[in-house]
């Protein structure tokens, strides 16, 4: 049980930094500072440590 839930939040946490991510390369009016580009970037990349920490073990 605590690996499904391990697994959901990192997939969760991967899919939701890129969209983030994503969304602000496509949509942002106006230069974003590399501070406010770290939050998305390292939401994602805890995310896939997660995962490749459920996936490993």
């Amino acid at each position: 049980m605590r690996k499904l839930m391990s697994m959901t939040l990192g997939a969760l946490m991967a899919t939701g930094g890129a969209a983030v991510a994503g969304y602000m390369f496509l949509y942002a009016s106006q230069p974003v500072k590399l501070v406010i580009w770290s939050i998305p970037i390292t939401v994602m990349a805890l995310g896939v440590a997660i995962l490749w920490d459920d996936i490993r073990g």
